[in-house]
């Protein structure tokens, strides 16, 4: 057992005071475990302790950045446990006994100044963690409280089940991809518009996850998928491998698509590029009548439509190129920003709309927010957007 010092717990409080917990605590998720063995190669490499004493002390060994099956983000060191935007200054660790100690910061939403105990262990080859006290007046109280029973992981975590903790993949984020549909990507789910697949086995560094097609789906219900992944020219593609194979394991044996052939590699087929989404997605209407439809893709108003090549979102801009098929200057290039007001109106301006190339488009000014509702759109007012109900 490791027991912290006064210093590293006041540095750890201060370092970790991020306001109120938005989630709540995850052992009091009522939620239950599937308790399907949901493997994955991401969340096996903890760093345990050998136990050789080397003189120093030995780092806990959960230490890292996690997501749960909650949809929380986790990052755990040797002086706190980070959960949400809660925060846990940890006093003792044991690895031996896989337990922690912490502090609740004084300023969580939920047991502000208390005692937790947090539990952690494998089962099925995923590492299982449950806050098994979170309200306790003392460090010696939460010290008492009965370690969690990881035989029962469905409900060992008093009376509920544990959470399941995974290293986050690098491509964890919401796509457009560049036939109109969206995704959403996490380390546990490979969500699309038609349906959702479960990820039970991950290689993050080889770029590709096996997932189990869900009930619901379209197409090959519970049946099994096979994700892979590339980046080409700082582009990002993907390539639905295997969709309907009869178990994990034939979807793990499907050989990786050809990342060195973006055209054709996909079975033949090309790989689909993946886009993360802009913060002005949607359908929209502006001021003068005109609808607008905006992805990650493409800017479409009235008959007229816009190729997106680059974008920069928390600038606020994308760069353009007019379809060919435009009334005004096809196949020339635009630029449009975009600012949000003071009362969270949407405001844009196609700032350029018939530059001769790409980097004439990039070259020209910014729109100047700051009036748009009367001027800085070229002399003119900036156009409003308002959702399309």
């Amino acid at each position: 057992m490791i027991r912290l010092s006064f210093t590293s717990l006041l540095l750890s409080l201060v370092a970790c005071d991020s306001g109120t917990d938005d989630s709540g605590s995850t052992a009091t998720d009522t939620a239950e475990d599937s308790g399907a063995d949901t493997s994955t190669d991401t969340s096996t490499d903890t760093g345990e302790d050998t136990g050789e004493d080397t003189g120093t002390m030995a780092d806990i060994t959960i230490q890292g950045t996690w997501v749960d099956n909650w949809g929380s983000d986790h990052v755990v060191s040797n002086t706190a446990w980070m959960s949400g935007s809660s925060a846990f200054a940890i006093s003792v660790y044991d690895n031996d006994g896989a337990y922690a100690i912490a502090q609740n910061d004084a300023a969580n939403e939920w047991s502000p100044g208390l005692w937790s105990r947090f539990d952690w262990g494998w089962a099925g080859g995923e590492l299982l963690y449950c806050q098994t006290a979170y309200d306790k007046a003392s460090e010696a109280d939460a010290l008492a409280t009965p370690a969690a029973d990881i035989s029962s992981p469905g409900t060992g975590c008093g009376g509920f089940s544990w959470s399941v903790l995974r290293a986050p993949l690098s491509i964890s984020a919401d796509y457009d991809d560049a036939w109109g549909g969206h995704h959403v990507v996490d380390a546990f789910d490979w969500r699309q518009d038609f349906g959702g697949y479960r990820i039970t086995r991950a290689d993050d560094a080889a770029q590709w996850v096996v997932a189990q097609n869900a009930s619901d789906n379209s197409w090959n219900p519970d049946l099994w998928s096979r994700f892979d992944w590339a980046w080409q020219d700082d582009e990002l593609y993907y390539c639905q491998t295997a969709y309907d194979k009869a178990s994990e394991a034939d979807a793990l044996a499907t050989p990786a698509a050809d990342a060195s052939d973006i055209a054709g590699g996909c079975g033949g087929f090309s790989w689909t590029e993946l886009r993360e989404v802009l913060s002005i997605n949607g359908n929209w209407n502006d001021n003068w009548g005109s609808n607008h439809v905006i992805n990650a893709f493409a800017w479409t108003t009235g008959s007229s439509s816009y190729d997106i090549t680059q974008a920069h979102d928390a600038e606020g801009w994308l760069v353009a190129q007019n379809s060919a098929s435009n009334e005004w200057s096809p196949g020339l290039w635009s630029r449009f920003d975009w600012t949000w007001d003071s009362e969270g109106g949407l405001w844009y301006c196609q700032t350029a709309y018939a530059a001769s190339t790409e980097a004439d488009a990039v070259a020209t000014p910014a729109a100047d927010p700051s009036d748009p509702a009367n001027t800085g759109c070229g002399g003119f007012s900036w156009s409003s957007l308002s959702v399309n109900p």
